[in-house]
């Protein structure tokens, strides 16, 4: 019997079909963040109860991350593994601030300490700081330790960012 008139045919026909919906109900669509998120980029994040914007501060392992929450301190960094990404925050919606950050509801953070105490900058403060061999005029978006800060480069994308030892700040600007 011909291939053409075998009756296996329709159902050969749909299996490739069938796996490709298989996969997109699993994973949740194949637009979810299936490249890994990089420092500087702005997500969503599933945290306890909710569904909060914040940005990516710095890569712990493979599939470890630290995020910043939007609209709180640097105390609100939490690392998490990267299946709490939910998707990336587009770019219009980046630049409106977060409206309902976790930490207004909250309240105090767990850690109870400020990573900013002794450090010799603060969040706003305009610096110089070396990268590959260049100074760029960035911008302390927070303070991490006393002696880290996430910086936001001056005429860059957020994606950027970065955290910076106070061994690479050339000072203030």
């Amino acid at each position: 019997m011909p291939l053409a008139e075998s009756p296996m045919r329709p159902i050969a026909q749909s299996v490739p079909l069938l796996l490709v919906s298989l996969l997109v109900s699993i994973t949740g669509g194949l637009a979810a963040c299936s490249k890994p998120a990089r420092v500087g980029e702005h997500v969503w994040v599933s945290w306890e109860d909710g569904r909060y914007r914040a940005f990516v501060v710095e890569r712990i392992g493979a599939s470890h991350l630290r995020v910043q929450f939007e609209g709180c301190d640097s105390s609100w960094q939490r690392d998490i593994t990267g299946d709490r990404i939910l998707e990336r925050v587009d770019e219009v919606e980046a630049t409106r601030p977060a409206t309902d950050p976790v930490c207004a509801q909250r309240g105090p953070t767990a850690h109870g300490t400020d990573a900013g105490v002794g450090a010799p900058y603060r969040a706003g403060e305009r610096l110089r700081v070396r990268w590959r061999g260049s100074v760029y005029t960035a911008n302390v978006v927070s303070v991490v330790a006393p002696d880290r800060f996430l910086v936001h480069y001056e005429g860059y994308e957020n994606a950027w960012d970065e955290i910076v030892p106070l061994e690479r700040i050339e000072g203030t600007r």
